[in-house]
């Protein structure tokens, strides 16, 4: 008779790339404050022409500093048709601002210098042409700095996606077709009709396992191409998810630790992260684990989501497969249900910990940025 065969794939861990959490991205178009820095850069150099003089000069020093203006409000005008994520544009509007603080202390300490060598300058243009420079130079540096990184991130998330389809169409495929074509051979040879029934059972279990992995794969691919995100009620969705699973799982023990509503914006598939989740931890483990689903809301304006079980616990090397940031052919894991889960976080802009319990089980820890604004979907 063949043996259980072991069904795995090798993960090279996603290195998330975070440019802190300092500042939460706004629901509303970031073209907006471009807009505003546009406005504010015009403005001084009106303030600049009308009060510190009327010569020619102080009109040619108003109106390059008007220049740099218009090229902060062609980059907002222009925002709409870059590749940039809403919230990467908003972390750019940040820089813009930090760039330009910075370049008007750069002047007055400039000015600072000069005042005390005895060679006076003018401290209003100094300021005014500094600050709209550094929002110029701000604006174009940072969209393309996190335009490129974006990308780069895009094309590691592809390679590690293709790499997990890849893998589980040379391990998991090759390795059930095997075991279906032997067991079809001993099909051919057995006389009677039990041990046709039962090998016909186990190869009917296999395909569909098959079936299975092949769904999740397209799953995954499904979950990566959705870059929308959709603002959702996070209550309401885990209440929806719990009525489902006590529907199918009556005789499992499942509670949950909810605040009356949690705003968050998410891939549209978040839910199924949520099924993977709780399915998971009743799937692998004995009849009487008991399952919780807890969220909280953190001082770092993040939503902490922890799906805890007294089971049996993951394997640490399914573990380290979520958890780790670098690449290794050691590292691998038994199923695609983690990954589903990894992939919905990943592209809610959250991320995935995976930790042991105490005395024993197991805690999932799915952590959103949390949203404040914006019309919650309709969809559940």
């Amino acid at each position: 008779m063949y043996e259980e065969a072991s069904y795995v794939f090798y993960y090279g861990g996603l290195k998330q790339i975070h440019l802190g959490r300092l500042m939460m991205a706004p629901n509303i178009s970031p073209r907006y404050g471009f807009y505003g820095l546009g406005g504010l850069c015009i403005a001084l150099g009106l303030q600049h022409a009308v009060f510190e003089g009327d010569g020619i000069g102080t009109l040619l020093e108003s109106l390059i500093i008007w220049i740099l203006a218009i090229v902060v409000l062609r980059t907002a005008y222009t925002l709409s048709e870059s590749n940039i994520s809403h919230s990467g544009q908003w972390r750019s509007f940040y820089l813009s601002i930090g760039v330009s603080l910075s370049f008007a202390l750069l002047a007055v300490i400039v000015w600072l210098i000069w005042h005390l060598e005895g060679s006076p300058a003018e401290l209003s243009f100094l300021v005014s042409f500094a600050s709209t420079l550094g929002v110029a130079v701000g604006t174009r540096g940072s969209l393309y700095a996190i335009e490129t990184q974006e990308t780069l991130k895009e094309a590691q998330e592809l390679s590690k996606l293709l790499q997990i389809n890849q893998r589980v169409m040379r391990h998991n495929v090759r390795n059930e077709l095997s075991i279906v074509l032997g067991y079809l051979d001993e099909l051919e040879r057995d006389t009677t009709a039990s041990a046709r029934e039962q090998k016909l059972t186990i190869i009917r279990k296999r395909l569909e396992s098959l079936l299975d992995n092949a769904e999740r794969t397209r799953q995954l691919v499904s979950i990566w191409e959705e870059k929308e995100k959709r603002e959702l009620d996070l209550t309401k969705v885990i209440e929806a998810q719990q009525a489902r699973v006590q529907e199918e799982y009556p005789d499992r023990t499942l509670t949950t630790d909810l605040p009356e509503s949690c705003r968050v914006r998410v891939n549209s598939a978040f839910s199924l992260a949520i099924e993977e989740a709780i399915e998971n931890a009743f799937e692998h483990n004995p009849a009487d684990t008991a399952v919780s689903v807890v969220v909280k809301e953190d001082r770092d304006s993040e939503v902490v989501i922890e799906i805890k079980d007294t089971g049996e616990g993951i394997p640490s090397v399914d573990q380290e497969a979520i958890n780790t940031s670098e690449e290794t052919p050691l590292i691998h894991t038994l199923g695609l249900g983690l990954w589903v889960i990894y992939w919905v976080a990943e592209m809610s802009d959250g991320r995935v910990e995976i930790k042991d319990k105490e005395p024993q089980g197991t805690i999932v820890r799915i952590i959103l940025p949390q949203s404040r604004s914006g019309p919650i979907d309709s969809y559940w």
